[in-house]
């Protein structure tokens, strides 16, 4: 049977890359492969993953009207971005556990960034697309890694949007306007800044078919009808987000710093693909970095191909997206790492990775070569798949099922004091794992402490919560209101991490305050997770 499944994988493979420019066979089944690995693991670790599954635990129990977990907190009354992973955990999680919501999460952005990818270049240049395999290494990139999902499904919101209006931009179907509205809008529920760019590319197609409508029939007046027609339409059908947008931006506070990359620094990330390391800089940069140069290979033999053909570049519909790749990667070197909501050069470096994908795919001319440029990308692709899953993701999964397990052992609506002893930089929020199955309160919840996630504190109903007699202890301080006639004690204390660093000076008070009102309730057998719970 497995000699039978490798054989037919092998024809499927070969037969591809005979009849690669016709043949669907390569992408599907890269696809499906990559759906696969998705399943390896119970849950897909990352640092802010089990802070959405979480709060979108919360979400549905306040939808439930869970008075305990109201005094906590409450829904966000703005329409701020954030939502669209949310929204999907939560109506996944209303009928399935918390995992499997996840799994239908990833599997979403996974195919949809596959999928709208190909949709979109089948509208610039449909003989290419072929090369829309190129997207699948860009699909796991450093930030979806942190668990940034709202930022990473936008880009599929931002390729599917592009992707109609190009298909569409001269029909004069009602429904399409409606359409357009609705991946506009949602476009801003995932992101600002993707939201922002759409409207920037779009704007920019407008003002080429404009151009090229004029230099056809030479008639300035339909130029403008249609140039001023459509300009309208796109504003029109993203007033509402445009309004969401500035409510955003006056109603949120964020905490911008001066922190920022050198320029050396940022060109060595562009060279060496700086989205797509995770784990291992200088482990996975030697992979890594080759995507950089195959992109660089496969835009050169565009150029190069032409000139031999002696045919003289002119610009096309696909050389638009040069502009705000140019717009991008100007910010990328002006604007501070810090501004903003943080972590900005990441941002845009994946922005210009992005980009710069679309653009060099859709200007790209059919070679044989480029086949070649197939095959490697994909070996790379899948070797550093393999590389995170084998040597990080299933340690951390291990180590996240093994937090959620607890929570058999704690009731619901508790108060849990997570205590972070963790020696590994992706864990700070991995408490959270202990509540995405179960209501209750965990009091490191770093999304409900900003302002642009869907659940934040209830500062109005907010109780003092004690540790014992204590509104605070040495190296931990918790969310509380000292100034509330109700007070609520914490029920349990979940240790986790590196077990034997509670042995450190800094938390003497807090062994303290342990052997003076808790229990040891239970102790994992691979030494990672303690919890304690009040007498």
């Amino acid at each position: 049977m497995l000699f039978y499944i490798r054989f037919k994988i092998n024809n499927i493979i070969m037969k591809s890359f005979t009849r690669l420019p016709e043949s669907k066979y390569l992408f599907y089944f890269t696809l499906i492969l990559n759906i696969i690995l998705l399943c390896f693991t119970k849950y897909y670790p990352s640092m802010d993953g089990p802070a959405h599954l979480y709060n979108a635990n919360i979400l549905l129990h306040l939808l439930k009207g869970n008075n305990t977990l109201s005094e906590f907190y409450s829904i966000n009354g703005l329409f701020i971005p954030n939502w669209t992973s949310h929204l999907i955990l939560l109506f996944f999680h209303s009928f399935l556990p918390s995992w499997i919501a996840e799994k239908i999460l990833l599997i979403i952005y996974v195919s949809g960034m596959a999928l709208s990818f190909r949709y979109l270049i089948k509208a610039l240049k449909p003989d290419n697309e072929y090369l829309s395999i190129f997207i699948f290494p860009f699909i796991y990139s450093f930030l979806f890694h942190l668990g940034f999902y709202n930022f990473c499904l936008s880009f599929m919101l931002f390729f599917l949007t592009l992707g109609y209006w190009l298909h569409n931009y001269n029909s004069s179907n009602f429904y399409r306007h409606i359409i357009l509205f609705l991946l506009i809008t949602f476009t801003y529920f995932s992101n600002v800044l993707i939201f922002g760019l759409l409207g920037l590319t779009i704007g920019l197609y407008i003002l080429y078919f404009s151009f090229t409508k004029y230099l056809e029939d030479k008639n300035i007046v339909n130029t403008l009808q249609f140039c001023c027609k459509e300009l309208l339409l796109l504003f029109i059908v993203s007033l509402p987000a445009l309004i969401l947008l500035i409510l955003f931006y006056v109603k949120v506070k964020f905490f911008p710093s001066d922190e920022a990359y050198s320029v050396k620094e940022l060109i060595k990330w562009i060279n060496d693909a700086r989205p797509f390391i995770v784990y291992d800089y200088n482990g996975e940069e030697i992979i890594t970095e080759q995507f950089f140069h195959i992109l660089l290979l496969l835009l050169t033999l565009s150029f190069v191909v032409k000139t031999n053909n002696k045919t003289y570049y002119k610009p096309d519909n696909a050389d638009i997206i040069a502009i705000p790749l140019l717009l991008s990667t100007l910010l990328f070197f002006f604007i501070p790492n810090g501004s903003s909501a943080g972590m900005m050069s990441d941002r845009y470096c994946l922005i210009i990775y992005i980009l710069g994908l679309i653009w060099i795919i859709a200007r790209s001319v059919k070679l044989k070569f480029n086949n070649i440029l197939i095959l490697a990308l994909l070996i790379l692709h899948l070797g550093l798949l393999f590389k995170h899953l084998n040597g990080t993701i299933k340690k951390l999964d291990t180590n996240a099922v093994t937090i959620n397990k607890v929570n058999e052992l704690i009731l619901e609506n508790s108060i849990v004091l997570p205590v972070n002893l963790s020696d590994n930089w992706l864990e700070p929020h991995f408490s959270n794992y202990l509540g995405v199955d179960k209501p209750m309160i965990i009091l490191e919840n770093y999304e409900a402490s900003i302002g642009w996630f869907p659940i934040k504190w209830n500062s109005d109903k907010l109780p003092n919560v004690v540790l014992n007699d204590k509104n605070s202890i040495t190296g931990i301080q918790w969310m509380n209101n000292i100034n509330s006639t109700v007070k609520k004690p914490i029920n349990y204390i979940l240790l986790y991490g590196n077990l034997s660093r509670i042995d450190d000076p800094q938390w003497n008070e807090l062994k303290e305050q342990l052997s003076k009102g808790f229990k040891l309730k239970y102790k994992s057998e691979n030494n990672y997770v303690m919890l304690y719970e009040r007498l």
